[in-house]
C-alpha cells in the first residue's frame, strides 16, 4: 500500500524526506488505481499554500440513514473559506527547507491570532435505486461521483477555533471513527 511504499528504506531508514524513492514509484506504476491521486498531488493543487487553504474530499463513502429508516451513500466535501492557495515549486522548496514544520506553525499562529480556518462542508447524496444504475460502484475509493450528476449541496460550516491545550490527549489519542459518533 501507499503508506508502507513511501516509508524509508528498512536498513538505514533513508530517505525520510518523501516519497521520491524506488518503492513510492513501483507502488505508483504497478497500481493504476492510484492514477488520480497522484495526479492530483503532482498538480499544482497538490503544494497548498496552508492547511487553512486546502480543499478536502473525503475517500470513502458512507451511508447516511434517516429517522424512517431511508439509507443513502454520501460523499463528504470541505471547501476553505479562505481561499484555495497553491506554492509555485520554488516556494515550496524555500518554505520546506527553512520551517520544515511551516503548514502545523501557519495553522497554529492563524488560530492563535483569531484567524480561524473555516470550510464549508457539503454533501454529495445518490439514492440506492440511481447509484446501481451507474457505470461504476460508489464504494470503490478510485472514483468519485462526478459533481454534474450529483452537485454538492452544502450543510454546515467547519470552523478551527482554538489550539488543542493537550496536543497528545487531544489529537493523537482520539479517533475519528463513524462507529464513535453520538446519533442524531
Amino acid at each position: 500500500d501507499l503508506i508502507h511504499a513511501a516509508k524509508p528504506e528498512p536498513h538505514n531508514q533513508i530517505p525520510t524526506g518523501g516519497t521520491a524513492h524506488d518503492n513510492a514509484w513501483d507502488f505508483l506504476s504497478l497500481t493504476p488505481e492510484s492514477a488520480h491521486m497522484i495526479m492530483w498531488v503532482l498538480s499544482g493543487r497538490g503544494m497548498v499554500r496552508s492547511l487553512r487553504m486546502i480543499e478536502g474530499f473525503g475517500v470513502h463513502t458512507f451511508l447516511w440513514v434517516n429517522s424512517e429508516g431511508v439509507a443513502r451513500f454520501v460523499k463528504y466535501h470541505f471547501k476553505p473559506l479562505q481561499g484555495l492557495t497553491t506554492l509555485l515549486w520554488d516556494e515550496s522548496q524555500t518554505i520546506s527547507g527553512k520551517i520544515p514544520d511551516f503548514h502545523r506553525q501557519d495553522l497554529w499562529d492563524a488560530i492563535e491570532r483569531g484567524d480561524f480556518p473555516e470550510w464549508e462542508v457539503g454533501v454529495q447524496v445518490v439514492d440506492f435505486e440511481e447509484a446501481e444504475k451507474l457505470d461504476f460502484d460508489l464504494i470503490d475509493v478510485t472514483k468519485i461521483i462526478p459533481e454534474t450528476l450529483y452537485p454538492v449541496t452544502p450543510i454546515g460550516k467547519l470552523t478551527l477555533n482554538r489550539n488543542p491545550d493537550n496536543f497528545f490527549a487531544e489529537t493523537e489519542q482520539v479517533t475519528f471513527h463513524p462507529g464513535h459518533l453520538v446519533p442524531g
